[in-house]
């Protein structure tokens, strides 16, 4: 999902989509006003608009509006609310903000800010068509200021000092802006693991993320974490060092082929690709390419450093400015076309849709989350508000799942606490906020996604059951049949049922997962090399081997007892 795309016509009706997705544009949603409709995603359509409750404030923004088919998943709606109130909180130069987390009428959305510029995927292809490619010294810069962006989000804590373990999961160029400023900015951080767990599912959105996916993404039971961004990263370098992607896959290609291409790591060294390119880029990008987690660097800090030495080799002067002008230089008409797209969004008057803005935001909004500094901007720094009285949300609203059920009574205990302020407020002549901001209890500290469905393990045939011994004395052509008490009081033996059964081992693969990651939480890699030799087994391994899988099961239990107990 783009941050940003060119568009010409404000009045524009959107096509079919998202309840309401034919009324005349601008229109109100929220407290926000639509302005135009940029795009249509995998995971919804996004909107350019502004923030209706202010007068005069004329900073625009990116609206995500979930597709109506994802809302209807409930556990889709959860994790991605979950997962966005994290995103939420991130405030660094290389990540774009999420300004708001809410629901509009039943419509699920989050507001984002709106950055003039261009994703890498789009200054690629630039490049392609004016037959250009990006100069090396700007190649690292883009990569620096990416991994510098990175390493701020994997350090992120919580409240009590506890890492919260974030993970993008979906490094790839459609999700790098780069603007017309310069600067360098990671966009969905935090929302992306939604949008890769429904991939598998949505033909349109799966192939191209795939040549981005880490190895431990696509192997069956691969333990994701911080490198897996790194690793990403690294397919981004490699991609705008060569301007060619490091795997390009056919539509409709088998993803088990796509898996053993990626985790078997035979990758063509840039410089090789390319011999234009300087060989001493090569280590840097390998290295972070290794298709092992623990041959990568193991941070992104360790990447940026990597690449921060090289580049002060390279350019010791190069700035945000170089890259700037590159832009000015590649997206000249581009660039002038957009300023007057702005100039004509901002200039839409608000007043007009006052009255309606303040309805929806009063009585139609549900707040889940909201960034600290545009709130700040709400309710001062820039006017009063024009919104009416304070409401609380009903308790059905604020039980939208029951981890929330506990803060309601918190929730409506601080509302009639603030009943002295608001008065006090709307005596001096300025009115409240009209939405309650409601935050639920922080997401699990450990980021997991789910990889892509793999196709079902074909069941081991069952050995035919061997007849007993002919007695002595009868021949063996002879055709005995049983008496009627034979058959009343048969207490032959049945065939045991195999403890190596694709349930049996099913089941065991599922609690020794649960245990290793556990166990790597503690211990960190020890025995990473073990586990990732199950789970390329289980992957690529003969359906009938279940003997095999179990003892390798088993062998890491042990293995991780002995960690355990110091042995």
């Amino acid at each position: 999902m783009a941050a940003v795309g060119v568009v010409d016509n404000p009045a524009e009706k959107p096509g079919g989509g998202s309840p309401g997705g034919d009324r005349q544009l601008p229109h109100v949603f929220g407290r926000y006003l639509l302005l135009k409709r940029l795009s249509r995603g995998g995971m919804g359509e996004i909107f350019l608009a502004k923030l209706g409750e202010i007068q005069g404030f004329e900073k625009l923004v990116i609206i995500k509006k979930i597709l109506p088919n994802l809302v209807a998943d409930e556990e889709f709606i959860k994790r991605f609310i979950d997962e966005a109130q994290v995103a939420i909180k991130l405030q660094h130069a290389n990540i774009a903000p999420v300004f708001e987390v809410g629901k509009v009428d039943g419509e699920y959305f989050l507001a984002i800010e709106y950055i003039e510029g261009r994703d890498l995927r789009r200054l690629i292809s630039r490049q392609r068509e004016e037959r250009t490619r990006l100069p090396p010294d700007l190649c690292l810069f883009i990569s620096r200021e990416l991994a510098n962006g990175l390493a701020y989000a994997h350090r992120r804590t919580d409240e009590k000092g506890q890492s919260l373990a974030l993970v993008h999961c979906d490094i790839s160029p459609p999700n790098v802006m780069v603007s017309f400023e310069g600067e360098v900015k990671v966009i969905d951080f935090g929302i992306a693991k939604s949008a890769i767990r429904i991939a598998g599912s949505n033909p349109n959105m799966g192939f191209g993320k795939f040549g981005y996916m880490a190895p431990e993404q696509l192997v069956r039971g691969g333990v994701v974490d911080r490198r897996t961004d790194v690793y990403a990263a690294g397919v981004v370098l490699y991609e705008l060092l060569t301007g060619e992607r490091l795997f390009l896959f056919p539509e409709g290609a088998d993803y088990r082929q796509i898996a053993r291409m990626v985790t078997a790591g035979k990758i063509t060294a840039p410089s090789v690709r390319d011999p234009r390119l300087d060989p001493e880029f090569d280590p840097i990008v390998m290295r972070a390419l290794s298709s092992q987690q623990d041959q990568r660097y193991q941070t992104a800090e360790e990447f940026r450093d990597a690449i921060q030495t090289k580049l002060s080799q390279l350019n010791p002067t190069i700035s945000a400015d170089a890259l700037a002008h590159y832009m000015r230089e590649l997206f000249n008409e581009e660039i002038t076309e957009e300023h007057r797209l702005v100039a004509t969004m901002k200039a839409v008057d608000v007043a007009p849709f006052q009255d309606e803005l303040t309805q929806a935001t009063s009585e139609h909004t549900i707040t889940f989350a909201r960034a600290n500094t545009l709130s700040a901007r709400i309710l001062g720094k820039i006017g009063p508000s024009t919104s009416g009285s304070h409401r609380i949300p009903t308790q059905e609203q604020l039980l939208l799942h029951p981890r929330r059920r506990a803060m309601f009574f918190v929730g409506f205990t601080g509302a009639v606490i603030a009943g002295g302020a608001i008065s006090l407020l709307i005596a001096r002549g300025l009115r409240p906020n009209p939405v309650v901001t409601v935050t639920p209890p922080p997401p699990p500290i450990v980021a997991k996604i789910e990889p892509p469905p793999v196709p079902p393990e074909v069941k081991p045939p069952v050995e035919p059951v061997k007849p007993p011994p002919t007695p002595a004395g009868v021949h063996k052509d002879h055709k005995r049949h049983p008496t009627g008490r034979e058959l009343a009081h048969d207490s032959s033996p049945q065939p045991p049922v195999s403890k190596h059964s694709p349930e049996a081992v099913q089941a065991k693969y599922g609690k020794v997962r649960q245990e290793y990651v556990s166990f790597k939480t503690q211990y960190g890699s020890v025995l990473e090399e073990r586990w990732n030799a199950i789970a390329n087994e289980i992957t690529f391994g003969k359906a009938d081997k279940f003997d095999k899988v179990d003892a390798m099961l088993e062998s890491l239990r042990k293995e991780m007892s002995k960690v355990k107990s110091g042995g």
